[in-house]
């Protein structure tokens, strides 16, 4: 497959596009199309100034008759609007929240867009591409203007229950951050979803190629939501390959099976049971991986390691045929079919990771002084309750709540 080379692919089309007040709707009754494509694109914020490339790769190729692109948006110092992508154009659907101002941290508005999708295009599979910034903690989406005149995210936990009842193949993260065990762990338990394509690091300011992924699900249509979350990754790290980069050198993408979190998450509570067991014998062994586990490009200050390499070097450091080092073993196995597929950028493959990352900081103290306000949402998740919370306290010799 040959790529365009990036950039305003329609630039000099959209002023001259012609939008409509209602968008087509497929009944019922017709044969389902076989994708939905959903960009829930929240520029509301210092994002704003970039939305219009990737809406410009979104036209590039647009919706075909097995594939619908539906982009709900919210910009900076403008009103909210859904729209249906065509070829070289968009079309703007009639929709409750068009010309208004929406908090798209709102988890109601967020569940409106997908049911509207659902009912209006039927289609056998839905891939979600959330567009903004990100955060382990934090959520997948921030409105810094909304009605109520305060920033508000959409957080994990609040996307997870705008979801509830909806079935959604694939989500894909267009932004920093959410490829860590403990939002893998939430979502898993939480979410009627197989794959995600997520992040454990910063990424660049391109984000994903839309066009050249949709170029290839337009021709494709029949792929699995496996297939997809792979084009996603692929095209990700082709485009990150290339000029112009600045620290997005060092970035990744990860295909997540969130089927397989919860036993890798067993794998990896069953390791720190018996690390906690003996802290005094392995406690060197542990603060050389963690070491050896840091990420570039702001992971350090966040505290975030990679996850797969702290726990192959706790392994390669054990004794041979000690219980440390066969559960590390399991933890690697299960660790390969849960992150089956992973794009690393030009740089990121001499850096340590591996596709997941967890929190482990330098010190106690960062978590209760230097990050407090992230500390503070920490422990909402449920992954730090299987063991992770107390190994981190037993080896620190603390009481972190």
């Amino acid at each position: 497959m040959i790529h365009r080379a990036k950039g305003p692919v329609c630039v000099l089309l959209v002023a001259a596009f012609a939008f409509s007040a209602v968008g087509y709707a497929a009944s019922a009754e017709e044969v389902p199309d076989s994708w939905n494509i959903l960009v829930y694109l929240q520029a509301d914020n210092n994002l704003n100034d970039l939305t219009q490339t990737d809406l410009d790769e979104l036209m590039a190729v647009g919706s075909s008759d097995e594939v619908n692109v539906l982009v709900f948006m919210d910009k900076l110092d403008d009103y909210a609007y859904l729209y249906y992508i065509e070829p070289r154009g968009m079309v703007l659907l009639d929709y409750e929240y068009n010309g208004v101002e929406v908090n798209t941290g709102d988890p109601v508005v967020f569940e409106k867009f997908v049911t509207y999708a659902e009912d209006n295009y039927p289609a056998e599979h839905t891939l979600i591409f959330f567009w903004d910034h990100g955060g382990p903690t934090a959520g997948v989406g921030l409105d810094d203007t909304t009605p109520e005149g305060v920033s508000d995210w959409l957080t994990h936990h609040e996307l997870i229950a705008a979801l509830d009842g909806h079935t959604v193949d694939v989500l894909a993260m267009d932004e920093c951050s959410i490829g860590q065990i403990e939002v893998m762990y939430e979502y898993s338990m939480g979410l009627d979803t197989q794959y995600v394509v997520a992040s454990e690091s910063s990424i660049g300011y391109r984000g994903f190629p839309y066009d050249w992924i949709l170029e290839r699900l337009v021709t494709y249509p029949n792929m699995t939501a496996y297939d997809l979350s792979l084009v996603c990754v692929q095209e990700f790290q082709e485009l990150f390959m290339t000029t112009p980069y600045k620290t997005e050198i060092l970035t990744t993408q990860s295909v997540i099976d969130l089927k397989m979190v919860v036993p890798l998450a067993c794998a990896l509570t069953n390791l720190t049971d018996l690390l906690k067991a003996d802290i005094p014998a392995y406690k060197s062994i542990i603060k050389y991986a963690q070491a050896q586990s840091i990420m570039p490009w702001s992971s350090r200050s966040l505290g975030r390691i990679d996850l797969p390499t702290l726990v192959e070097c706790i392994g390669s450091k054990a004794p041979a045929g000690s219980e440390v080092r066969r559960a590390a073993e399991e933890f690697m196995k299960l660790y390969e079919k849960t992150v089956p597929a992973m794009g690393v950028t030009k740089n990121s493959d001499k850096y340590g990771y591996q596709g997941m990352g967890i929190l482990f900081p330098q010190s106690a103290s960062f978590l209760t002084v230097a990050y407090a306000g992230m500390w503070e949402t920490y422990p909402t998740f449920d992954f730090p309750d299987n063991g992770w919370l107390q190994f981190l306290e037993a080896y620190w010799g603390v009481d972190l709540i």
